[in-house]
């Protein structure tokens, strides 16, 4: 794996992920002050193992805020099978965010858009500037951001346990490119997402016609070329095959008020140290000590 000197998580995916590794188990933590905090004592988990493991000298965290991003403009079922999330988990990502500025870590929400087109838009600005990005997610999305200087990392079990995918790893395992990730849930759809996808095209019929066809917009340009239910199939659902491929598009160019320099990694001890105290975290003072003394 490349080094990575620019560290991006999934702020949003980071948490639930870490909330429900020890709610799993029954483990709901509270602060004596009766703050949950078993999602954020996980998330710091993870990063903290995440910092130790890759040595970044940037980081930022980008979060989901709503559902109704752009995308239920477009498509007002985006996103409309999810299940809310428990009672116990809603204000850890205040709190979550409330620990990471005492900690001084570069963090962004946008309501117009998801983590995923923030974390897009800072990776390739980042990666165009010279760094080598590291993507921390257990979203798929991520793997069309996948390029030259940026690589993806999919949580399986914490930071453990990862699938880390290069252009050519990625290329190994699913036959296509980057770019090709987003033709291919414009065809085959996808469930966690509610995005519809070509009724009856699965992921290996999916990966065969771009592998034949290379994108979603030149198998439609030849839909006559195909034969029987298949053509049919393609030409009776062109539009929704245009407007899943839309909806799983990450956009590259939210406007964000902050530049790379800023996402240097550098913790302010003295307001960590308070905050982490007053939520009965006192055990990461440490680790935050210890980064601050190697930086």
């Amino acid at each position: 794996m490349k080094p990575s000197n620019f560290l991006i998580l999934d702020g949003s995916s980071v948490l639930v992920r870490a909330y429900f590794a020890s709610a799993f188990s029954g483990r709901i933590m509270r602060s004596s002050k009766g703050v949950y905090t078993n999602g954020v004592f996980g998330f710091l988990n993870m990063m903290f193992g995440a910092l130790e493991r890759f040595s970044p000298t940037h980081l930022f965290v980008a979060w989901d805020v709503s559902r109704d991003t752009f995308r239920r403009e477009l498509f007002p079922a985006y996103k409309g099978t999810r299940g809310e999330l428990p009672d116990e988990l809603h204000p850890q990502f205040d709190t979550m965010q409330d620990v990471l500025n005492s900690l001084g870590v570069s963090q962004h929400a946008d309501v117009r858009y998801e983590a995923d087109d923030i974390i897009g838009t800072l990776a390739h600005k980042a990666a165009a500037e010279g760094h080598n990005v590291l993507i921390l997610t257990g979203d798929r999305d991520a793997l069309q951001l996948v390029g030259d200087n940026v690589t993806v990392a999919i949580m399986k079990k914490g930071i453990s346990e990862l699938d880390v995918y290069t252009p050519e790893s990625l290329l190994e395992k699913y036959q296509l490119t980057a770019r090709q990730i987003i033709d291919l849930k414009g065809l085959m759809g996808d469930t966690s997402d509610n995005i519809p996808g070509v009724p009856g095209i699965g992921e290996k019929t999916a990966t065969k016609l771009l592998l034949e066809w290379n994108s979603v917009e030149n198998l439609l340009d030849n839909a006559h070329l195909l034969k029987g239910k298949m053509k049919e199939k393609i030409e009776t659902h062109r539009e929704i095959a245009l407007l899943s491929k839309q909806l799983a598009t990450i956009v590259t160019d939210v406007p964000l008020y902050f530049d790379c320099e800023s996402c240097r990694l550098s913790f302010q001890l003295e307001t960590a140290r308070e905050k982490l105290t007053d939520l009965d975290l006192k055990r990461f003072v440490g680790q935050v000590e210890r980064m601050v003394h190697v930086g």
